[in-house]
């Protein structure tokens, strides 16, 4: 799938967000971490897993580097469950982007101008722009996924 930037997504995003979204059980996806390809042409899956410890998700994508070595701008989804107590268990995905202050201008530029065309194809409608740890804290993740009631 091409998009107006010149980048485009690979099928393997699309279908690694289908699963996501349609899978059950102990192998149902919890998260996947999508990455530029190298040569900037391509949005491509960097990792996927079940994994159900956020933090260690918080920390896979906060400490995303390139070939370099240097930080790495990321896009990612998250699935969060939460509890509404008498309005029972929600379940909504949430996408991140995470630029971290270090990334060059011209990567800013070019993650800026792919995020919407990623997260139209993959129908989110809740995302959160971050480039700092911090904003990814699990509170703000919770509440943007409740909208701020649980």
């Amino acid at each position: 799938m091409s998009i107006p930037s010149g980048v485009s997504i690979s099928d393997e995003c699309i279908t690694a967000f289908n699963q996501l979204r349609s899978g059950r059980g102990a192998n149902r996806l919890q998260f996947i971490i999508f990455k530029l390809s190298d040569n900037q042409q391509v949005i491509e899956v960097d990792e996927s897993s079940t994994e159900l410890d956020y933090e260690a998700f918080r920390q896979k994508l906060s400490s995303a580097v390139d070939n370099s070595g240097k930080p790495a701008p990321r896009y990612a989804v998250y699935d969060v469950e939460f509890d509404l107590h008498e309005d029972g268990k929600r379940r909504r995905t949430v996408f991140i982007s995470w630029v971290p202050d270090q990334t060059p201008v011209k990567l800013c530029m070019i993650h800026a101008s792919t995020k919407e065309q990623l997260k139209n194809a993959l129908d989110i409608k809740l995302d959160i722009h971050a480039d700092k740890p911090d904003e990814i804290d699990w509170k703000v993740i919770l509440n943007k996924a409740s909208g701020g009631k649980a």
